[in-house]
């Protein structure tokens, strides 16, 4: 009995995930509840994979793989898929034998490999792949016959079919196949098809019946077309004209109004011809008259004379015979019932634009295989087209087969992030910027939101905008620095971006999300920082004395400047030195204020370095020594597990949930994992002029802890007991203070406190001065 296939976790990390190798491991993560996922959903813009592989996993096409969406795609290539063994291959190449024969969709699918690799003429039909699919897309994009369902007159095989083709074009119009080229589809052919039947059967109406010369359509055979033109052409205004003789029999005395009246020939233009004309043509044929005879010679209106000729000579002669000079009612009468079946034949007309092909070659084409051997072609097309259909489905299980486990790792587990020698599919690639290699970045569609979403990584993150001289669109990555510290990375700074394909871009950070980014980083920040106190404090100091002494050279410099205008405006006098004399007492105060401020600053600092070197003096060496240590620790100390603490909170899975990824996992980053993501590359060891190795910077290190160390049990030894022992010893009763007359300071001594103080005035009357 086989043993069940069992679990397993690795460690990646600080989390524990599935691992998934085999097809048995992504058919135990179907069982996986959805919070042991590493991720749950995933956006598919921030995954570089095949487009079409994503596209065919998003069912919903929302732009998001979710757990299901995977777990259904699992189950489809399962179905299909009875040797599962290469799935952990990732190879694009499916053996047909490996398909299930007993599932009806694996059976199509063998079929459908089996005519693609016949029309590609490949050696061996036991095995297809993504190349050969390809190959055949390829082919068909170039193919007349492409299942596309548009027939272009290329796809006949002679000059009459392809002249049918192009015949059917020209009466329905064309549409444009996959190749751009001009074609028919089915329907296309279907409805030139009827139209040209319902043509011909509708002009069959007006044959004339064998042995005759007329049918009811055509009442004068050939004739009637031109007849009815000419009775159509002028029937409007004949019945106008019998209307007004109707009305003049009834009431002569309307001849007046509806006759032919001088004021409207009188309203138009004389000079104008056409003016003249449109006015005739607004009267009737010919003057009413009771008797109701239109008369047809040249008496008519001149405007409507040709047109009455040639109703005379093609229908009313005809159709009455004599007396053709003089239409009356009921002879109008018989002329319209006669042509009356000719007008319903006409208005009965079909729709339509064959006819433009004539009768003969229509029933030709009807006649003919051309119909037929288009369908064929149809028929050849649609099987191409059923064929695509499948084929699309055999490009799914490749794509399932070669990326489908590879998802798997990128969603339930991540073991491909953590591995060097591999790329997860959520990274876009490595950026070179300060002299260190950033291997981890991901896509930010939205950088404004990610940023909020990385602040809580506690992660030094930097924004990097990509650019390309081939691409107008512009794209933006966050990378983390996991090791190594800040150095000169600041908004503006460039580098160079490689992605997974080997591209380069131009990169340029825009923003900085900043946080310690490793422990030696941090210990050292509380100490950059009073640095950056002193010397700001320094500089303030220096500033200020710097000011004080520009102040007393522009003082002793007006004093001179003062004195030597004092004297020009003097002008000479008698003994001809005062000027002089003046201007030399005024030039030695001056200077006997500036040796004066400097002897009281340096007096102050000497009296200052004699107090710290007498304080200093009473102290203990391994005392100071301690009292050094005590100050670091309780610098370091705090600072170290504030440190510790943040670095060890810091989380990758912000960084992937700013990007619109469903996380469940805290993604922590162990040692190799920081120094894999980021790191320097050394120099060649072969090379000659590098950097000096830093191996006596450690021993420095590790004498300074020593010597602290030793210094810490001389002072345990000297005291002789701990301190904590001296709490618990009664203290002594203090001895009565003993006054001692104070000693008087030496005259040096009373030089250098009357230097440093200035002497303060006595009470007025007194005559002394106190010091």
């Amino acid at each position: 009995m086989a043993q069940k296939h069992r679990m397993h976790f690795d460690r990646y990390g600080r989390t524990y995930q599935l691992c998934i190798r085999t097809a048995q491991d992504l058919e135990q993560a179907l069982t996986l509840d959805d919070s042991l996922w590493v991720a749950m959903s995933a956006p598919v813009s921030g995954l570089n994979c095949h487009p079409q592989f994503l596209n065919f996993v998003d069912v919903d096409k929302n732009g998001r793989i979710r757990a299901d969406e995977l777990r259904a795609a699992v189950r489809w290539l399962f179905e299909r898929l009875a040797e599962r063994s290469r799935l952990a291959d990732g190879s694009d190449e499916v053996s047909l034998e490996w398909l299930d024969n007993s599932h009806p969709d694996a059976q199509r699918l063998r079929g459908t490999a089996r005519y693609i690799l016949d029309t590609l003429g490949a050696d061996s039909d036991q095995s297809i792949n993504l190349a050969q699919m390809g190959a055949f897309q390829g082919d068909l994009d170039k193919s007349v016959i492409n299942g596309d369902g548009v027939i272009t007159p290329g796809a006949a095989q002679d000059d009459e079919t392809r002249q049918f083709i192009e015949d059917v074009m020209a009466c329905l119009g064309s549409r444009d196949d996959l190749t751009g080229r001009q074609g028919i589809t089915e329907e296309d052919l279907e409805q030139f098809v009827h139209q040209a039947r319902a043509y011909l059967s509708w002009v069959a109406q007006a044959d004339a019946p064998q042995g005759g010369t007329s049918a009811d359509a055509m009442p004068l055979g050939e004739q009637t077309r031109a007849a009815y033109e000419a009775f159509h052409a002028v029937e409007a205004q004949v019945d106008g004209f019998f209307a007004r003789c109707r009305t003049v029999r009834f009431n002569p005395a309307a001849a007046a109004q509806v006759g032919i009246g001088a004021d409207e020939a009188a309203s138009g233009d004389l000079s104008d011809a056409r003016s003249m004309d449109a006015a005739l043509a607004r009267e009737p044929l010919a003057e009413p008259n009771a008797e109701g005879v239109l008369p047809l010679d040249g008496s008519a209106n001149p405007v409507y004379r040709d047109a009455l000729r040639a109703l005379r000579m093609l229908v009313v002669e005809p159709i009455v015979g004599s007396d053709a000079a003089r239409l009356s009612q009921p002879h109008w009468d018989r002329i319209g019932a006669v042509l009356a079946p000719h007008g319903e034949w006409l208005a009965a007309r079909p729709e339509g634009n064959v006819e433009k092909l004539g009768r003969e070659k229509l029933q030709r084409y009807l006649d003919g295989p051309y119909t037929d051997v288009v369908r064929v072609i149809l028929a050849r097309d649609h099987e191409v087209a059923d064929r695509l259909a499948e084929a699309e489905q055999l490009t799914k299980l490749l794509l399932y087969h070669k990326h489908l486990l590879q998802l798997a790792n990128n969603f339930v587990s991540f073991p491909d992030l953590y591995d060097p020698d591999r790329r997860a599919m959520f990274e876009m690639g490595s950026l070179v910027i300060d002299g260190r290699w950033f291997e981890l970045s991901v896509k930010v569609e939205h950088l404004q939101e990610h940023s909020k979403l990385a602040k809580t990584s506690g992660m030094y993150v930097l924004y990097a905008e990509l650019t390309r001289v081939d691409e107008t669109d512009r794209t933006i990555v966050a990378v983390p620095a996991t090791g190594g510290t800040a150095g000169n990375l600041c908004v503006g700074k460039r580098g160079v971006f490689y992605d997974t394909e080997g591209r380069h871009y131009d990169a340029r950070i825009v923003q900085i999300i900043e946080n310690p980014i490793s422990f030696r980083e941090a210990l050292v920040a509380p100490f950059v920082k009073l640095g950056r106190f002193i010397g700001g404090k320094i500089e303030a100091i220096s500033g200020s004395a710097q000011k004080a002494l520009e102040g007393q050279v522009g003082r002793a410099t007006q004093k001179v400047q003062a004195g030597v205008q004092g004297a020009v405006r003097s002008g000479p006098t008698v003994a001809g030195a005062m000027p002089a004399a003046a201007t030399s007492s005024q030039v030695s105060a001056s200077r006997r204020d500036m040796l004066l401020g400097a002897s009281v600053s340096i007096a102050a600092l000497t009296s200052a370095f004699a107090f710290i070197t007498k304080s200093l003096a009473g102290v203990k060496g391994l005392t100071i020594l301690l009292a050094l240590v005590v100050v670091v620790l309780v610098v370091l100390l705090p600072t170290a597990l504030v440190a510790a603490f943040k670095l060890r909170r810091r989380d990758l899975s912000a960084i992937l949930e700013g990007c619109g990824w469903a996380i469940n996992a805290r993604m922590r980053l162990n040692r190799r994992q920081r120094a894999q993501f980021t790191h320097e590359e050394p120099y060649p060891k072969e090379a000659s002029g590098t950097p000096p190795s830093r191996w006596y910077a450690r021993v420095l290190m590790v004498v300074l802890l020593a010597l602290i160390a030793f210094g810490v049990l001389k002072a345990w030894g000297e005291w002789g007991r701990p301190w904590w022992q001296d709490l618990q010893r009664p203290k002594p009763e203090p001895a009565p203070a003993v006054q001692t007359p104070a000693a008087q300071p030496s005259g040096e001594q009373q030089a250098e406190q009357q230097a440093v103080r200035p002497q303060r005035p006595s009470p007025p009357g007194t005559g002394a001065t106190d010091t």
